[in-house]
C-alpha cells in the first residue's frame, strides 16, 4: 500500500506544500520521538508495540499522562482524545483507580482465585443486563474467542455471522470484512480460517434472514453495536430488536461485542441504551479504565459451558494465567463504582453533550472554510471523514485517508491529540472539560487557517474518482 507521502507526492504542488510544512513543523517539535523511533526500529518490530501506533514520518513517544492530557518525551503537552484507543474513559491516572490499585498492593501482582474477582463479577452483574455469569480474560480478542466457542458448544453448530464493517479482535476467523468488499484485513489470514465466517451487510434484516435461511449450521450472530471499525455508524433499536427476534426463533446465540460500547455509551452498555439484551456480551477497554482486563458475560444457560462438571459434549475450556491480575481487578472494581456514581449524577448526559458540541463545532468550522467534512458521533466517540462522498459505509470506506492523516498531524503540532493519524478514533472521557472542547475547536480553526485543506481534500477526491 503506498504511503501517505507517496500519495501526496502525486497530487498538486500546493498539496505537497501543505504536507511539507506540516511534517517540517512536526519534526522540529519532536526530536526526542525521532530519536526513540530510530532506537526502536533496531529492537521493536516496526519501531512500535502495535501497527496502529505508527504514523509518518515517525510516531510520537509519550512520557506520561494526567487527566485529559498527555506529555511526549520532548515535553510537549496535548489534549488527549485518543486515550490509548479508548480504555481511559476516566482519563489518565484517575485518583480512584490509582488509589484502588495501591490498596491492593499487599496482595501481590497475582494470586489464584482472589476474592477481588468475586467482588468484581458481582459488580458487572449489577449493571449489565445480560450478565448473570461472568468470566474474566485479558483482551477483547480472547473474550470474543471464548464467546464464540461457548455459542458453538451450546448449539452444536459451526458457522458465525459477522457483519461487514465490524471488528472483533485479532482471531483469524474475524479479520475479514472490515470493508464493504469482504477482504481479509492483512496478510497471513487463510481461507480455511475464514471458512466458518459468514459475512452480511449491517442494518439490512432481509439480508440476514436470507443468509440464516440458507443454512442450518449457524451457531452465533456477533455484532458491534457501534459499528466502530466501519465508521461509527451505530445501530437502531428497531434493527437490534429484529436481529434479537430472528436469532431467538432459530436458536442462534446473539453476541454483542461491547469492547468499545461497554460502560461508554451508557452504564450498562449498548444493550442498556438500546433496550435489547443479547445472550452473551464481551467487554474490554473501559472495563478496567486502563488496566488489562476483559470479560465475557451472559445468561447462565449460555455460560454453562465453562462450568466444571457439566456435560462433556458441551464442556468448553477457557483459562488464562493472568485472569486473576490484582491491579486489573482492583482498577475494574473501582471503575464500575465510579461509573455508577457518575451515572447517578447525570455525567453521562454531560459527556455526550460535550461530544455533540465537539462534533457540531468541527462541522461548522469545516463548513465555514468550504472544506468537505463528515462527522459521525455516537455517545462520547467521533470519527471524521474528509471527503465529498455521500456519507455511508460503502462510500466512506473507499475514500482516501491520507488527508485526514495530515489533518491529525497538523493538530498534533498544535497540542491536540484528537486521534493518531492512522486511527481516526476519537474518544472523550469524563474528565474532559468544556475548556478542552473550546481549545480543540480553536486549534481546528487555526489549522484550517494555516493550511489549504480545501486543496488537499479536492486532490484526494479527484484521486478517488480516477481510482
Amino acid at each position: 500500500m503506498p504511503s501517505t507521502n507517496a500519495k501526496v507526492a502525486r497530487a498538486a504542488p500546493e498539496v505537497e506544500n501543505v504536507r511539507r510544512a506540516i511534517v517540517q513543523r512536526y519534526r522540529s517539535r519532536t526530536p526526542g520521538s525521532a530519536h526513540y523511533y530510530a532506537r526502536a526500529s533496531e529492537a521493536l518490530a516496526g519501531g512500535t508495540t502495535g501497527n496502529l501506533r505508527f504514523f509518518e514520518p515517525y510516531p510520537l513517544y509519550f512520557a506520561s499522562g494526567s487527566g485529559s492530557h498527555v506529555q511526549d518525551v520532548d515535553g510537549n503537552q496535548y489534549v488527549d482524545c485518543f486515550l490509548c484507543n479508548g480504555p481511559l474513559l476516566l482519563g489518565h491516572r484517575h485518583p480512584r483507580i490509582m488509589g484502588a490499585i495501591r490498596q491492593q498492593e499487599d496482595i501481590g501482582s497475582i494470586v489464584v482465585n482472589p476474592p477481588l474477582a468475586v467482588d468484581m463479577a458481582e459488580r458487572v452483574t449489577r449493571v449489565v443486563p445480560c450478565a448473570q455469569r461472568v468470566r474474566f480474560l485479558n483482551s477483547g480478542t480472547e473474550a470474543v474467542i471464548t464467546a464464540v466457542r461457548l455459542a458453538r458448544a451450546y448449539t452444536g453448530r459451526t458457522k458465525v455471522v459477522k457483519f461487514l464493517g465490524h471488528y472483533h479482535g485479532q482471531d483469524d476467523q474475524f479479520l475479514v470484512g472490515l470493508d464493504a468488499a469482504g477482504t481479509a484485513f492483512g496478510a497471513g489470514i487463510t481461507a480455511n480460517a475464514r471458512a466458518d465466517t459468514l459475512l452480511c451487510p449491517y442494518g439490512d434484516i432481509d439480508s440476514l434472514q436470507a443468509l440464516l435461511g440458507s443454512s442450518d449450521s449457524t451457531a452465533a450472530v456477533i455484532l458491534d453495536p457501534a459499528m466502530h471499525a466501519g465508521g461509527l455508524w451505530g445501530s437502531s433499536p428497531e434493527y437490534l430488536q429484529a436481529v434479537r427476534e430472528l436469532t431467538r426463533r432459530r436458536n442462534i446465540v446473539l453476541i454483542f461485542d461491547e469492547v468499545i460500547t461497554g460502560f461508554r455509551i451508557a452504564l450498562g452498555g449498548a444493550q442498556s441504551l438500546y433496550g435489547v439484551t443479547p445472550d452473551l456480551a464481551t467487554f474490554g477497554k473501559a472495563l478496567a479504565a486502563g488496566e488489562k482486563l476483559a470479560a465475557v458475560a451472559g445468561h447462565e444457560e449460555f455460560m454453562r459451558g465453562v462450568v466444571p462438571g457439566g456435560p462433556a459434549v458441551t464442556a468448553v475450556f477457557q483459562s488464562g494465567t493472568y485472569n486473576d491480575g490484582t491491579a486489573a481487578l482492583a482498577a475494574a472494581a473501582a471503575a464500575i463504582s465510579e461509573y455508577r456514581e457518575l451515572d447517578r449524577q447525570g455525567a453521562y448526559r454531560t459527556l455526550i453533550g460535550r461530544a455533540r458540541k465537539l462534533a457540531a463545532g468541527i462541522r461548522e468550522i469545516f463548513r465555514s472554510k468550504a472544506v468537505p467534512c463528515h462527522v459521525n458521533q455516537l455517545g462520547p466517540m467521533l470519527q471524521l471523514f474528509l471527503t465529498n462522498a455521500e456519507p455511508h459505509f460503502e462510500t466512506i470506506t473507499r475514500a482516501p485517508t491520507w488527508p485526514l492523516a495530515l489533518f491529525y498531524l497538523a493538530l498534533i503540532n498544535e497540542g491536540i491529540l484528537l486521534s493518531l493519524p492512522t486511527s481516526n478514533h476519537i474518544y472523550l472521557s469524563f474528565v474532559h472539560t468544556d475548556a478542552d472542547i473550546d481549545g480543540i475547536l480553536s486549534k481546528v480553526a487555526a489549522v484550517l487557517d494555516a493550511y489549504d485543506f480545501a486543496a488537499v481534500v479536492r486532490a484526494a477526491c479527484e484521486e478517488n474518482s480516477v481510482a
